[in-house]
């Protein structure tokens, strides 16, 4: 049965008010997670927190929108965690409402409907929207550069042309690997034998606004050796092995986890053998994004989440398919399975409880988040004997970001004596210009006379200690230090 092009006004009302009142419902259950849980920041959340403190064009690892973002909820609000977190629950709402309208637009509004509800419920989502992470205004520009892109196809008006180019520019300036976009719109028009469009001003003129909307994060990177991208190099680069069958195995399996075990299932079946109205756009904004993350995982390294704006366009298709074949029970039993995956993520120390099974290192997902407003505490109760010493850390960024959220304000510095770029804090606050300073330094263990003989004073001020479990516990030392003479 042919899927109805146009949307009956009395039927798109009542799907909007679905879609307004399901978003709602989920927002309000995601934010009574954020903001009735005591788990502290992951460690990039308190360094992007630590980035919203010090607004910049670009930073070590990331653009800066997602710096840009925490500034704002937290100028409004305060910083703590909820409020860190909040753009979070804010743009995945706004995402799920433009998924909906490119459903509307290519197929019927209750499309529309269906894919906001399956990638709004998709696990990958689940998890990114009690956390903050570039994922979240990166889903956001994804999505509207597609529907730009969609509508200028379509109508060839500037307004859309102009709109593609924003939201190319600013979901680079969230994440690098917006990049796609252009493969995926690049592979839809060769296959669609379009192309004029290669010709089209208008085409060439939203490249320039992206471009320019993006120069001065380039700019930034320039002036920083590019580190940025030798950064994402890095995380990404392989070992001598050719092939890595193991690393590419674990991440198509890891996609059931990010889109959903039936999800990613009828994904690849809608793929090979459904025929749908608009499907090669959909594929080339699907598989194009896979298809480079899966090659980037056979060549070494690649994290599930990697590709998961692929499942903007599969959620659309997946939605069209379901209306299409009247699938009204693979649509309960992928929702169900989704939000199942949900609750166990969100209350799996309650459920623990109840079954009876103790929690320990090994089954706890949120172990590395516990400890640290304890040690943060234990630092500021130290640091009240040196209220100017500067943060001093090594070559690690886990307790200088931590630290530097849980015991604010702090200067920062880090003990660098290669000069070799390893994280953010290495960017700034050289040691070498501060030789008039007084340091706290804390790290693991104890300290060497190579950095000891580097300070005309040093000694040891306290231990930083919480036990979380029996064989996991957070432990650093605290060493007082002066008068540094410089590394050589």
């Amino acid at each position: 049965m042919p899927l109805q092009q146009k949307n009956n006004s009395d039927t798109s009302s009542i799907d909007i008010k679905l879609l307004l009142i399901g978003l709602l419902i989920i927002s309000l259950w995601r934010a009574s997670i954020v903001f009735g849980t005591d788990i502290s920041l992951y460690i990039d959340e308190a360094q992007y927190w630590y980035w919203s403190q010090h607004l910049d064009f670009g930073y070590y690892s990331k653009p800066p929108v997602i710096a840009l973002i925490i500034a704002a909820t937290t100028a409004l609000f305060g910083d703590n965690e909820a409020i860190i977190r909040l753009g979070s629950l804010l743009f995945y709402p706004l995402t799920s409402g433009i998924i909906y309208l490119i459903g509307r637009h290519l197929y019927a509004s209750r499309v529309g409907l269906i894919a906001a509800f399956i990638f709004i419920s998709m696990p990958a989502v689940s998890i990114s929207s009690t956390i903050i992470s570039t994922d979240v205004p990166f889903f956001f520009f994804w999505s509207l550069g597609l529907y730009a892109f969609i509508r200028a196809l379509e109508n060839n008006n500037w307004r859309w042309w102009i709109l593609l180019g924003v939201a190319g520019g600013l979901g680079m300036q969230s994440k690098y690997t917006m990049g796609v976009f252009v493969f995926s719109a690049v592979l839809y028009l060769f296959l669609n034998s379009q192309w004029k469009t290669f010709l089209n001003i208008r085409l060439w003129l939203a490249g320039i606004i992206a471009a320019l909307i993006w120069l001065p994060n380039l700019i930034w990177n320039a002036q920083h050796q590019f580190i940025t991208f030798q950064h994402t190099s890095e995380i990404s680069e392989g070992t001598a092995q050719i092939f890595h069958w193991d690393e590419l195995l674990e991440f198509f399996v890891g996609q059931f986890g990010v889109f959903g075990l039936v999800s990613f299932l009828l994904l690849i079946t809608l793929s090979l053998r459904v025929k749908l109205p608009h499907k090669k756009l959909l594929l080339s904004f699907t598989w194009t994004f896979l298809a480079i993350i899966f090659m980037q995982a056979l060549s070494g390294r690649a994290n599930a989440n990697w590709a998961a704006p692929a499942y903007v366009a599969a959620s659309i298709m997946l939605a069209a398919w379901i209306v299409q074949s009247h699938r009204t029970k693979w649509l309960a039993a992928l929702l169900s399975l989704n939000l199942l995956f949900g609750v166990l993520i969100y209350y799996s120390q309650t459920i623990f409880n109840v079954v009876g099974i103790e929690l320990t290192s090994k089954n706890d997902i949120y172990k590395r988040l516990r400890g640290w407003p304890e040690i943060g505490k234990q630092f500021s109760a130290i640091k009240k004997d040196y209220p100017d010493a500067v943060l001093l850390g090594t070559g690690g960024r886990t307790i200088l970001a931590h630290l530097l959220y849980q015991a604010r304000p702090l200067q920062v510095a880090t003990w660098n004596p290669i000069g070799k770029i390893r994280h953010h804090f290495d960017l700034h606050n050289n040691l070498e210009d501060m030789k008039d300073k007084r340091f706290l330094f804390v790290l693991e263990g104890e300290i060497s006379t190579e950095i000891t003989s580097r300070f005309s004073t040093s000694r040891h001020v306290g231990t930083l200690e919480t036990n979380i479990y029996d064989n996991y516990q957070l432990k650093y030392q605290v060493y007082f230090l002066k008068g540094f003479k410089g590394y050589k």
